[in-house]
């Protein structure tokens, strides 16, 4: 099969892990989502622990905590850098070294700005109904409908954040993206089929 780096954009509840799995089990190729962190400690000798409290969270962002006072410096090299900058560059490297080894489906962190250069790359983008979305968190996360919704609120906006702060283009939006799914029009498994009939066209 000819290299293809599929990401994988998605809004907190879509589905968008077990897509991502379902993608790469179908092709035969490796998954990343949470496992992206378990790379990027061991290439960078940071902590698994330390990279997921900085997964994601535009509040850890280097500009948040410029503007609160917050941001923890550390000498490294000849100058200073931020534990959120290291955090960063750990994912960043991560990301550009799995697809450097060839075919694979990888979930969020900026995967697709990251890779935008990238023969092969196909970038998808999954929503759902807000309806879908909360049951799915429920069922999963084993919480009441309104801290479902709570979380889903949160989690968006942190996605949007974070994607803007380390991106130049808006999260979500259809532009940046090859294919656009909902997720509740087609369930899990059309969705599958969808982006595997996309790869291979």
């Amino acid at each position: 099969m000819v290299k293809v780096i599929i990401t994988i954009g998605r809004q907190f509840g879509s589905g968008g892990r077990e897509v991502g799995r379902k993608v790469a089990s179908s092709l035969g190729i490796p998954f990343y989502d949470k496992e992206l962190l378990a790379v990027a400690a061991k290439e960078s000798g940071l902590s698994a622990q330390f990279l997921e409290d900085y997964d994601e969270k535009p509040t850890n962002s280097l500009l948040y905590s410029i503007v609160v006072g917050q941001s923890h410096m550390l000498m490294h090299g000849n100058g200073r850098i931020s534990v959120e900058q290291m955090a960063s560059k750990a994912q960043r490297d991560a990301v550009m070294s799995v697809a450097s080894k060839g075919s694979c489906v990888i979930v969020g962190r900026c995967a697709d700005y990251i890779l935008r250069e990238e023969p092969g790359l196909v970038r998808v983008f999954l929503s759902a109904s807000k309806e879908d979305r909360i049951r799915r968190i429920c069922e999963r996360d084993g919480m009441t409908e309104d801290k479902a919704r709570d979380k889903m609120r949160r989690m968006d906006k942190a996605r949007r954040s974070y994607y803007s702060f380390h991106a130049d283009g808006d999260w979500g939006e259809a532009y940046n993206y090859d294919i656009c799914i909902n997720v509740s029009r087609f369930g899990i498994d059309k969705t599958v089929e969808t982006i595997l009939q996309y790869v291979k066209a």
